[in-house]
Parts: structure tokens; sequence; C-alpha cells
């Protein structure tokens, strides 16, 4: 071999070495990235994914994961349409997960796209994008096909319902329920003299209670630890009198509803709710009316009328009977999520993908009726409801008012904080 042949020989075997260990290094980075985003932890998975789109701008697959990554964080959902706008020019139905030479997005970059256009109120692109989107979908794939169909309705129900606002007052819960932290699902008990909550902290959500002494609330105290989560329980309700908590467990592959009892100086560990309850389906919520012999709550068992559906239970020599489906007056083909029960099971507030929609869930209401069925769901309205996710509203003082919370770009203490919402 000729000392010329040698020498390239040596250079084109460094340079596929070298080709090859950046390969290595970029596919470990996209490995990061997908594990947090696989772990909805999309703050942690959008900073790997931008790494990776600086030195791969021409990877659609990139800037979809980017998209979806900036479509589920707060304030910035703005910034995920020309993500995914870059992302649905070049889509393969043969996309394969997991390496990072995946060059083409999936056609799912159609549907993320289409949201994004919804939520950031470009209704007339949502229904196009949404539209071409259903399209790709197999003729068999009845579920997803319904869905898709229902999703471009509501580009047309949401700009009727958002020409109709509806007037509320709305009052932050101030510094001692909220901080610079992601504060959520605020509750009350029925007398007024309780309150608990969620904060993030650092490694994990912790369950926060307070109680109303001398008319002023105590600082909130965190009972993680002796109701004994990992910070993997998040709250439901609280009983009328305080002293009963309710809250699920979502481990990511199933959700259980669990109870802790307060003995008057402490939270007991939780307890999972019985067999009529939680099945090895996902049970995500449930909420129990002021006399304490009824619950209501979401579950996704067979034998609905799609996706979660709300079941009501009584009690039974003690414990929880066998479930009741709330029937299709409640239930539609959709989700239906986070419901609250009050004024004697009389009044029924929830959230859906379903019935006359804004888009993603929305907040509604519903009255129980002489005849035993429900009324039909009434929209809270927008701007209480919104072109995103409107999932959790604690009613109180017989619905006339209720605890939330709300992500605000500007003002308020942190990333979402807790108001109270008085309806006009």
């Amino acid at each position: 071999m000729s000392k010329k042949a040698l020498l390239l020989l040596i250079v084109f075997t460094l340079f596929t070495s070298v080709f090859a260990q950046e390969n290595k290094d970029l596919q470990e980075t996209f490995l990061e990235a997908e594990f947090f985003l696989m772990n909805e932890d999309y703050s942690d998975a959008l900073t790997y994914y931008l790494q990776l789109y600086e030195k791969l701008p021409e990877n659609e697959n990139l800037a979809y994961c980017i998209g979806v990554c900036y479509l589920n964080l707060p304030g910035k959902k703005n910034l995920s349409v020309d993500f995914l706008e870059t992302a649905t020019k070049n889509m393969s139905a043969k996309h394969k997960e997991g390496t990072v030479n995946q060059i083409a997005a999936p056609y799912e970059a159609l549907y993320e796209l289409g949201k994004a256009y919804r939520i950031n109120f470009k209704f007339d692109k949502a229904k196009e994008t949404l539209t071409r989107y259903y399209g790709t979908l197999l003729p068999d794939d009845r579920e997803n096909l319904d869905f898709i169909k229902h999703e471009i309705e509501i580009c047309t129900t949401a700009k009727d319902l958002i020409a109709k606002p509806i007037s509320f007052s709305e009052e932050n819960a101030g510094p001692l329920f909220n901080d610079e932290k992601s504060n959520f699902n605020p509750v009350i008990s029925a007398d007024g003299k309780s309150f608990a909550f969620m904060v993030s902290l650092k490694f994990y959500d912790a369950v926060m209670f307070s109680r109303l002494v001398n008319g002023r609330w105590t600082v909130p105290v965190n009972i993680t630890p002796e109701i004994q989560s990992d910070g993997d329980f998040y709250i439901s309700c609280l009983s009328a009198d305080g002293k009963t908590l309710f809250l699920s467990k979502d481990d990511n592959f199933n959700s259980d509803i669990f109870s802790s009892s307060f003995n008057g100086t402490s939270w007991s560990k939780t307890v999972k709710l019985n067999k009529n309850i939680n099945t090895k389906y996902w049970e995500s919520h449930c909420f129990m009316n002021e006399a304490g012999d009824r619950i209501v709550f979401a579950s996704d068992r067979p034998g609905g009328f799609g996706g979660l559906d709300l079941y009501t239970s009584v009690k039974v020599n003690g414990d929880w009977g066998a479930a009741v489906n709330l029937g299709p007056e409640i239930n539609t083909p959709f989700n239906e999520d986070r419901p609250f029960l009050i004024n004697n099971g009389k009044i029924l507030f929830f959230s859906s993908q379903g019935h006359e929609n804004i888009g993603g869930y929305d907040l509604f209401r519903s009255d129980l009726q002489s005849n035993a069925l429900w009324s039909e769901p009434i929209n809270l309205g927008y701007p209480l409801n919104t072109p995103d996710d409107n999932i959790f509203f604690m009613p109180f003082n017989d619905g006339k008012s209720g605890y939330c919370s709300v992500f605000k770009p500007t003002g308020g203490f942190g990333k979402e904080d807790i108001y109270k919402i008085t309806l006009k």
C-alpha cells in the first residue's frame, strides 16, 4: 500500500471514528430528552431538544418534539406554533421513535399544530389543520376519527361562546396559599374551616393543609410525610368537617383513590377505597357530598360511554357500594373528570372534553331535576373557560363561587396561583 493510500485510510478511519462518537453523543442526549418527555417533565426535555436542534436544524422531528414541549409549558405555548409549523413540512407515516436519526416528524404533528392554533385563538387555522390530520387516520380508527371530528366542530363553537363572555370577579388567595412555585388543586371543606392544596416543590408535589382559627387561616402545613406520600398523591376533596381528605395516586400506569383521616393531632397514612371504587382501570378523582354518604368519581372502566366517565356510589353498611354511571346526560364519548357534588347532591360541577366546548377540557355545571335526571350541562363560559384545558374548579357557597388555579403571564406570585372566583 502506498504512503498516500495509507494516509487516506488513516484520515478516513479517524473521520468515521469521530463521526460515530459524535452521533453516539447526540443519541444519548436524545434519549435523555425522550426520558423527560415520557415523564411529562417538559421543561427539562426542552433543554435537551433545543441543544440537539441547534446542531441538527434540518431535523423536523426535533422541531416536533420542541413544539410539544412548548405546548405543555404555561406562558410559552405561543412558542409552539413556529416549531410545529416547521415539523409539518416533513412528515412520515413510517416514523421511528427512539432515534435522533429520525428526520421526518410523525403525522401527529398536524394534531399538535391544530391544538396549538386553537390554544392561541387561531380557530380557522386550527380547523384547517385538524381536517388535514383527520385525512391521515385509518377508516377503522373510529375512536380517533370521532375525537378529531369533535375537535374540528369545537373550532366553530369556541368562537360562538367567546362572543358571549360571562361576568365574574377573581381574587388572588394571597401569599399564604401562593408563592413562586405552582400552587394548584385547591379544596375547601363545606363548613369553610379547612383548606388544602398542592404545591410543586423541588423534588415532589406536596400536600398542604390549613385551618381557619379565630377568623384567620393558619400557616399551611406540609402533611405529605404524615399521609406517607412520595409526592404522587393529588388532592381531590375534603369532607364537610375537614377531617377526611380524599386523594388520587397516579403512578403513570394506574390511578386509584385513597383517603386519610385527621385524629385531632395528625393525619393517618392513606387507605385505598374499596373495589367498588378502585379497579384495575383509571380512577382519577372523587368528591364526597356534605352528608358524607355519597361520592362521585371519574373512571375509565368498561361499560361507560367512552374515555373517563363519572360514577356515583352511596354508603352501604359503612362502606362504599356499587358504582352507578351518571348516564348520557353527563357522560360523552370523550373524557369527563374532576366532579364536585354540592348542595346535598343537587348541583354537579365537572370538567369535560365533550358537550358545547371552547377547547380541551371545559368546566360545566348540571342540576339534578325532579325526574332524578341531570339537566343538560351548561358551559361555565368564557373567559373562565379558555381554548386551553380548564379542569379543576372547587365550587363553594352553593356554586356561587369557587376556587381554581390560574397561570397569569404577569402579576401573581408564581407559575400557578390559587384564586377565588365569584360568578355573577
